[in-house]
């Protein structure tokens, strides 16, 4: 089965493989990139496994082919980041336990491949690849990936599945909308019973902000908020959340979370806090969400990633809307006038100038009779 490996990847992998084996180590892909290996999709991120401790592996990585590495001790999992642009999940062969629903794993290791298979989120994430250079290439598949990738299925691998892990409902329509596949009926049956519980508030903010992300990174996302919408998820992000026919046009997740953001009026602001973005993201979209609620020119330059939100927001607005306003304090000033006088002037500027009426300088002047 080694033709399911990509050729462009076989130099790093049987390269990982043989440095593995030396050190007496079985070792695998596993999950996602077999998956997009079969489907014939590019991909950068790449799991690999172990039957025991990898650190030495994910060192080899990084001087054959430099960049950097973090470790995440908890779930034994060295992550790196390649200078060729891969990204590496470097893990060992574990077990998973819930103590509770929606709790996060309690982990063992195991020497067992077939476990460690068993513990992931659905089927056609189940698959293994030998990268041994005696074996490579050869498929550990126990639970039918391959079959429910030609059929188009996503199938759960146990009945407890959505509440152990309630973050596999988005994931799962992520999938769908992805690549168009459908739940096996057994599957849709206790999504469904997972949808009705509403297992998704068993599980932190933080978690499912980092999942619904991912949502916002979907190329084809209007066919996740299509599943979404269905089955009524959308409320878990915010309540009155709702499909903008923007989202189409913006292309990262950070974008989309802004336009989001704006698309929710004056509960835009506790909508983004709610989901705990990095600081400076926070304060970029904060930005731009102010200047949609207000409906003024902005006082100093919009960053471009704060323009590209709101020309998406607002498609119609006249040219000079999002420049900066075209008179200062100081233009004000210079002529005699002080105080709040100064503020009410630039307002009534700030406000031509987004309904497009004032545009220059001399126009916003002969506006406040200068």
């Amino acid at each position: 089965m080694s033709e399911i490996i990509p050729e462009k990847y076989h130099d790093l992998l049987l390269s990982i493989g043989a440095y593995a084996q030396k050190l007496g180590l079985r070792a695998w892909v596993v999950g996602g990139a077999v998956r997009d290996f079969y489907l014939g999709r590019d991909t950068v991120d790449i799991d690999l496994t172990f039957d025991g401790t990898q650190e030495s592996v994910a060192n080899f990585c990084l001087k054959m082919w430099g960049g950097e590495k973090r470790k995440f001790s908890k779930f034994g999992v060295y992550k790196v980041n390649l200078d060729n642009g891969l990204h590496l999940d470097l893990a060992r062969l574990r077990k998973e336990t819930y103590a509770f629903p929606g709790a996060l794993p309690e982990v063992t290791f195991t020497t067992n491949v077939k476990e460690d298979l068993f513990r992931r989120d659905f089927t056609v994430n189940a698959w293994a690849l030998s990268i041994l250079p005696d074996e490579f290439g050869k498929s550990v598949d126990p639970y039918g990936a391959q079959k429910d990738i030609d059929a188009g299925l996503i199938r759960v691998l146990h009945e407890k599945s959505f509440f152990d892990d309630p973050t596999r409902m988005l994931r799962g329509l992520r999938f769908a909308g992805r690549f168009g596949w459908k739940a096996a009926p057994k599957t849709k049956q206790l999504f469904l019973e997972a949808d009705r519980e509403q297992a998704l508030l068993l599980i932190s903010r933080e978690r499912f902000s980092q999942e619904f992300f991912k949502v916002l990174s979907e190329e084809n996302i209007q066919a996740v908020f299509d599943y979404l919408v269905q089955f009524d998820l959308l409320k878990f992000a915010w309540p009155s959340l709702a499909w903008h026919d923007g989202l189409k046009t913006l292309s990262t997740p950070q974008e989309r979370l802004g336009l989001l953001t704006c698309s929710l009026g004056e509960n835009g602001e506790d909508f983004l806090h709610s989901l705990h973005p990095h600081k400076d993201l926070s304060t970029l979209i904060k930005g731009a969400w102010k200047v949609a609620q207000e409906h003024l020119s902005p006082l100093t330059p919009l960053a471009d990633f704060q323009l590209r939100i709101l020309r998406t927001f607002f498609p119609h607005l006249p040219p000079q809307a999002l420049e900066p306003c075209v008179l200062k304090g100081q233009d004000l000033k210079d002529l005699g006038v002080y105080g709040r006088n100064i503020s009410k002037l630039l307002l009534q500027v700030r406000k031509a100038q987004w309904e497009g009426t004032v545009s220059t300088r001399d126009e916003a002047l002969k506006l406040i009779g200068h």
